[in-house]
């Protein structure tokens, strides 16, 4: 007889959908921004979206964290209306930049509330099967963001940018119909904290540790890099080919969203994995690097997203199975905080180098991310083996 598959609490697939469908809406909204940069002519528009997306979250986000805000079930709500409210304007103001701009800035700062209260609302629903809700959140995550990025085109395309933030309020929405469910726990407040409260949750030993800490954070920053400026790294490769740009990029997303699917839980839960998917995203971001054709550069990307995919998973388990409770959302928003660092540290520097010196960057990114990894990895194998296992 075959196994029955595994019942999950109704609120808890309830919320995993919503956020998934947020995250599709975020998908729609960044080629909405596009779409009014080229309209406006000029990429300052985009400098500036990016500004106002994660400027307010690295101000504010020790701010809440020492507040306890974050964990506060009365602030995510009133952060999601925030959300709503604010793209909804956006979707009447479409044709403006500068009120486009004043709503993403106060989307943002209503972030700082409501990613680091939904990660942690995650475990609390997640009934104690960490490795099951690591699993399910990738491959949601990871499905609805192609989906997003799929159908934006269209989306746009058709309607202008004004349906795809019509889009965005409408996902905040169905998660604040989750939100104002009666089954959703009050984290409550503890009264203040130190900002750095969330990085010392991450730096336990039951956690990432500094050498994992490290090897996370170079990751964000080589995999925002190369979201940067991979394009202009493809483009100096041999046999480039511009129609097949998307297709390359494509690999990538395609490759981890299936790795999220099909990874087994074996994997999840040993540690070592976080470091050797900093190796896979080495090579790939390594190999077009120094001249590799381009179409083989489709290989190494795929390589990379399977790293990716692995190292998304690896994170969320080991946040939601190595932080207690009580500091899960703390954990979380240093880890946003972390993110949007790493976002803003690598459109700063795409911005202000050549695309000429891309190849250069990556090839940088991609040795600290050996280098990263291969500390964090030695130091694994040479301790002892439940160090190595993710409870």
């Amino acid at each position: 007889m075959s196994a029955r598959p595994p019942t999950y609490p109704a609120e808890l697939v309830r919320l995993l959908l919503a956020m998934a469908a947020s995250e599709f809406g975020d998908r729609l909204v960044q080629v909405a921004y596009a779409l009014i940069a080229l309209k406006e002519g000029s990429t300052t528009f985009l400098a500036a979206v990016l500004a106002a997306q994660t400027i307010p979250i690295l101000v504010l986000t020790p701010i809440v964290s020492s507040r306890d805000w974050i964990r506060s079930r009365t602030a995510w709500r009133a952060g999601l209306v925030g959300q709503v409210v604010a793209f909804a304007v956006a979707a009447t103001q479409a044709g403006s930049p500068a009120v486009v701009l004043v709503c993403v800035l106060a989307a943002a700062s209503c972030e700082a509330l409501t990613m680091p209260f939904s990660r942690s609302l995650l475990h609390a629903l997640s009934d104690g099967r960490q490795a099951e809700l690591a699993k399910l959140w990738g491959v949601a995550k990871a499905g609805a963001g192609a989906a997003g990025m799929v159908l934006a085109g269209v989306v746009v395309s058709l309607s202008g940018a004004g349906l795809a933030f019509v889009l965005n309020a409408l996902t905040f929405l169905a998660v604040m119909a989750v939100a104002w469910s009666p089954q959703i726990p009050e984290a409550g407040t503890g009264g203040h904290r130190k900002p750095t409260a969330g990085v010392r949750y991450l730096l336990a030993p039951g956690a990432f540790g500094a050498a994992g800490l490290l090897c996370l954070v170079v990751m964000l920053l080589a995999t925002s890099l190369e979201g940067v400026s991979g394009p202009f790294m493809l483009a100096e490769t041999p046999g480039y080919d511009a129609n097949g740009l998307g297709v390359v990029m494509a690999c990538w997303a395609i490759a981890s969203m299936v790795t999220a699917a099909i990874t087994p839980k074996c994997v999840t839960g040993n540690r070592a994995f976080l470091p050797l998917s900093n190796v896979l995203v080495a090579v790939a971001l390594g190999l077009p690097s120094i001249g590799l054709p381009f179409w083989l550069a489709a290989v190494t990307f795929a390589l990379g997203g399977i790293g990716n995919g692995i190292f998304n998973l690896l994170l969320s388990r080991i946040i939601w199975s190595g932080v207690p409770a009580e500091g899960q959302a703390h954990a979380w928003a240093a880890f946003n905080w972390v993110l949007n660092a790493s976002l803003f540290l690598s459109f700063a520097v795409g911005f202000l180098l050549r695309p000429g010196h891309a190849p250069a960057l990556l090839a940088g990114a991609a040795g600290a991310c050996l280098l990263a990894g291969g500390l964090y990895l030695t130091l694994l194998l040479r301790a002892p083996k439940s160090v190595r296992a993710i409870a």
